[in-house]
């Protein structure tokens, strides 16, 4: 059988939160089969390797609720509607750490659960320059933590960061640094 996409017919059911959309979906399947198919649609996320004084990098330790751990992670946020990556990860890096960026860098775009999640991931590094203040969002309570690559690169090794995202882009950083 030949690969093809599935094609959408109509959504059955929608739920709107505050950052994605769950939905189901009724489809014509990639085998020609009609099917109901779960899908969170998501704008996307953007994450960021700041890296400060050439030889450290920022994380950030922060309480999720969907793992219910403290999790050291790089900066990182949602994509508002109409809002291009690289913008939202300006915006995220200034808000989150205090600080401005400067030549940024693609380390590449990611599907962390491409079968029922349309949310794409899209990695940058920026050195950090200008440090103004924080401009947390109201359920953003997190710790800025400084480490040198070499502390990095041995966390990395240990398997320490759980936080796919902040795995990928530390990973992809190091693999050009």
């Amino acid at each position: 059988m030949k690969l093809k996409k599935a094609k959408f017919i109509k959504t059955k059911k929608s739920i709107k939160a505050n950052v994605f959309e769950f939905r189901k979906d009724e489809v014509v399947w990639v085998n020609d089969k009609k099917l109901v198919r779960d899908y969170i649609k998501h704008n996307g996320v953007t994450s960021i390797v700041p890296i400060f004084e050439k030889k450290n990098i920022i994380l950030l330790r922060q309480y999720r609720y969907g793992s219910d751990e403290i999790m050291y992670e790089v900066p990182a946020g949602t994509i508002d509607p109409g809002e291009k990556p690289l913008s939202c990860a300006k915006r995220e890096l200034r808000e989150e750490t205090g600080y401005t960026g400067k030549n940024w860098k693609s380390l590449g775009s990611y599907y962390p659960s491409p079968a029922y999640n349309s949310c794409q991931i899209f990695c940058y590094q920026a050195e950090c320059i200008e440090f103004d203040e924080q401009n947390l969002d109201e359920d953003e309570i997190l710790e800025v933590k400084i480490k040198s690559f070499k502390e990095v690169q041995k966390m990395l090794k240990k398997n320490f960061f759980k936080d796919m995202k902040t795995y990928i882009s530390l990973s992809e950083f190091f693999k050009n640094y």
